[in-house]
């Protein structure tokens, strides 16, 4: 079992703590961190502070991933609290005071955790104060007789209309003072503010690091009431998160395993084969797992069955073409011409296949990849192509991959797969991508080269078993003329 904290200006020392013997100590929570970091069943994860501002805040879908995989997932201090109060119900838990405030309403406002701090590297140094803290240490004035509850919430509502930025002690006493606070009150409240200042985010992150002690968060405070979710709905968007966050070594780098698909199913002249018997064996699988049928025969046979227990398609009888209307938008007059129907029925299954709503294969995709010769070489090239555009960038500054005409990519990639006029769509469907516009962004990255340096790209998938392929990437940067590759873009 492995334990992690995420954690910064709430607790800078918290590497240095005895109490985090055996806890790994990493820096605030970002988006996507948490999907890269990738704990396993049984671990333990507390979240105190997390960045929102120059990166994108940590997504609850992440932390639902997480929940759904085993993990136990813990919040305090900061964004850790603020997420536990809103995903407490699906199994997240909760520690310590600001925690309790954001569960039960007393705070609401996101900005209220909020403050501007130094690097790491400067122990996260302080730049103004979190507001929740600046609530608690007026509270401990009112409590000692220093000044009263209308004053005390004066202060608060004034600083709240300001940016978190500029929440400090010092903007508090100014506010005091320009305020009419009698001054033998004034000068109470700064030695208030500079002897006995309450930190309650510390003081929860140290509790959060008390319950990671415990291993499992046994003594974490309980969630309202409510059992755990039992699934996170695999949405478009968390799916993507997912796969880019996996990453794969290729010696000059990595190359995210998402990037290594597109290179797949761009470049790889057997990627439809390839696609095809993975969606055709999904749904035979599928079908015996739902429908309680024993697989047999030929793939394609026991997909159709399956697309027929589904009314996905009809129980078709000769002599009835109108049930069969709906191929003419996933097939062109060519295939509907030359195909037999059986086969026509398959090409509808393959480029209308989709998991859930939305969700493409690609993660079964990648599982079928890892296992094959192509990967790493495919790797090689995302890598390759990362310096071409970098080179690219370096000679001509304006130069942007994202503005390369869609035209002129469409036009490359439709000559490579000898796609008819007008049916790169259903082209893109046969390799596991849903439009022209995927097609086109996922090209983009490749375009300049695959343009200058073609025999680069011929990749096969071939067979898990190491069958032949001619994919291969020898060290070395890759051969294009550069001048020609940058003079030749065409961007819009």
């Amino acid at each position: 079992m492995n334990r992690y904290l995420l954690i910064g200006p709430s607790l800078p020392d918290a590497a240095d703590l005895p109490a985090t013997d055996g806890i790994t100590v990493l820096p605030p929570v970002a988006a996507g961190d948490l999907l890269e970091l990738a704990p396993r069943r049984g671990d333990v994860v507390g979240i105190a502070d997390g960045y929102f501002r120059q990166t994108r805040a940590v997504r609850h879908k992440e932390i639902l991933t997480l929940l759904q995989r085993g993990v136990t997932v813990l919040g305090a201090a900061s964004m850790g609290a603020r997420r536990a109060a809103e995903l407490d119900t699906f199994g997240m838990r909760g520690v310590g005071r600001v925690y309790r405030d954001y569960r039960d309403g007393r705070l609401t406002a996101d900005d209220e955790v909020a403050l501007v701090h130094g690097p790491a590297d400067e122990g996260y140094r302080p730049l103004s104060e979190a507001l929740v803290n600046i609530r608690a240490t007026l509270r401990l004035g009112v409590r000692d007789g220093i000044l009263d509850a209308p004053t005390a919430d004066r202060l608060i509502a004034a600083l709240a209309r300001r940016p978190y930025r500029l929440r400090s002690y010092p903007a508090l006493l100014r506010l005091a003072r320009e305020t009419g606070t009698p001054p033998a009150q004034a000068e109470a409240l700064r030695q208030l503010c500079t002897t006995r200042a309450v930190d309650l985010k510390r003081d929860d992150a140290l509790r959060l690091v008390h319950e990671l002690r415990t291993a499992d968060g046994s003594r974490a405070e309980e969630p309202t009431g409510h059992s755990p979710a039992p699934g996170v709905a695999p949405t478009l968007y968390a799916h993507r998160w997912q796969l880019l966050a996996r990453s794969v070594a290729t010696g000059d780098g990595e190359a995210a395993e998402m990037s290594v698909l597109r290179m797949c199913q761009l470049f790889a002249r057997d990627y439809p084969d390839f696609y095809r018997d993975l969606v055709l064996g999904h749904l035979v699988r599928e079908c015996a797992a739902t429908c309680r049928t024993r697989p047999g025969g030929a793939l394609l046979d026991g997909a159709l069955e399956h697309a027929r227990h589904r009314h996905v398609i009809p129980g078709h009888r000769p002599g009835e073409p109108g049930d069969l209307a709906f191929l003419d938008l996933w097939l062109t007059p060519a295939e509907r011409a030359a195909h037999p129907l059986k086969d026509q029925l398959g090409r509808f299954l393959v480029r209308s296949f989709q998991l859930t709503p939305g969700v493409p294969a690609d993660h079964l995709a990648l599982d079928a990849l890892r296992r094959r010769p192509v990967f790493p070489a495919a790797a090689k090239l995302v890598t390759a192509a990362r310096s071409v555009n970098g080179h690219a960038q370096r000679t001509r500054p304006a130069f942007d991959v994202h503005t390369l005409s869609a035209s002129g990519v469409a036009a490359h990639i439709g000559e490579r797969w000898g796609a008819e006029d007008g049916a790169l769509e259903l082209h893109a469907r046969d390799r596991g991508m849903a439009s022209r516009d995927i097609l086109i962004a996922a090209a983009r990255p490749y375009h300049l080269l695959s343009r200058y340096n073609p025999e680069l790209m011929e990749l096969r998938i071939g067979q898990a078993d190491g069958s032949p392929w001619s994919g291969s990437l020898t060290s070395g940067s890759p051969s294009c003329g550069m001048s020609e590759a940058v003079a030749g873009f065409e961007p819009t």
